[in-house]
């Protein structure tokens, strides 16, 4: 009877198969990930010009095809420790195994103790946020702002104040194409505007577009006014993606800490044979 490559090579042989097929199932999950991960970033609003690729959704199908990556390498390690010639080389296997489970775990419960510090949480808005101070111009002031990073993972919004000015000024949110086309009347194209607002009081702007747009404000004083005001520029992760990457890393070291848990069978199984031996 003519013999197999398994008949000869054995566990050899089924553990190539094992990796091999693992390969191939990784491969395909990573492909539809990023396929999938273009078309809902194509889908909300996507361009070259002006460049904007929202990552926001793309992170999401990461995060459940991650999960679906995580069960698949729970399976193929089983495979891959049944199918060891020798209690040895099971033991090493789910040994390295529940290692890496124990890395993920000691990894995620770093960035979730960073991530719910009060001091991390205001160092961060420290360096995000930034403040310019503007004179006025024949009673105008314009700069430039975004809605959302060229990303779509931070948001932006602004506050304004007077500086050296106190008097009551108009503020116009205007998109910037409308704005560079010549519109002499910004309250006519604005997308948002305020009026007969006091710049001893603090003015908060956050513009409505959750898909990136690039706005021009305009700060329109009484004519031949004077003086400064200050704009602080805010940017802030959206709440969302936090939300939803938070419950991706707790479950993430949830799962690993039931499996590094369940390895431990294993590893007590074969210990006990390779101490035997």
């Amino acid at each position: 009877m003519k013999k197999t490559p398994a008949d000869v090579l054995g566990s050899t042989f089924y553990l190539a198969r094992i990796r091999s097929l693992e390969i191939r199932s990784y491969s395909i999950q990573i492909a539809v990930m990023v396929g999938l991960g273009f078309f809902l970033s194509l889908m909300q609003g996507a361009s070259f010009k002006p460049f904007y690729f929202p990552l926001e959704y793309f992170m999401y199908v990461a995060y459940i095809m991650l999960f679906a990556i995580f069960f698949e390498a729970f399976f193929f390690t089983i495979l891959e420790i049944r199918s060891q010639d020798s209690g040895a080389a099971s033991y090493f296997t789910a040994k390295k195994a529940a290692k890496n489970s124990l890395k993920i775990m000691v990894i995620a419960i770093i960035f979730l103790v960073l991530a719910a510090n009060p001091i991390s949480e205001k160092t961060i808005e420290n360096v995000s946020s930034y403040t310019k101070t503007y004179t006025l111009e024949d009673g105008n002031i314009t700069f430039d702002m975004n809605s959302v990073d060229r990303f779509g993972l931070i948001y932006n919004y602004i506050t304004i104040k007077g500086g050296s000015y106190t008097g009551n000024y108009d503020c116009y949110l205007m998109y910037a194409d409308y704005y560079h086309e010549g519109m002499s009347d910004p309250a006519s194209r604005s997308r948002l505007r305020f009026t007969d607002k006091n710049a001893t009081e603090p003015l908060k702007i956050i513009p409505p577009d959750i898909t990136f747009e690039e706005y021009v404000v305009i700060i329109h004083a009484p004519r031949n006014s004077t003086g400064t005001m200050i704009v602080t520029f805010h940017n802030d992760v959206k709440d969302a993606f936090v939300l939803y990457t938070g419950i991706f890393v707790i479950s993430a070291a949830i799962l690993h800490a039931w499996w590094f848990v369940y390895l431990q069978r294993y590893i007590k199984k074969y210990g006990t044979e390779l101490v035997s031996v």
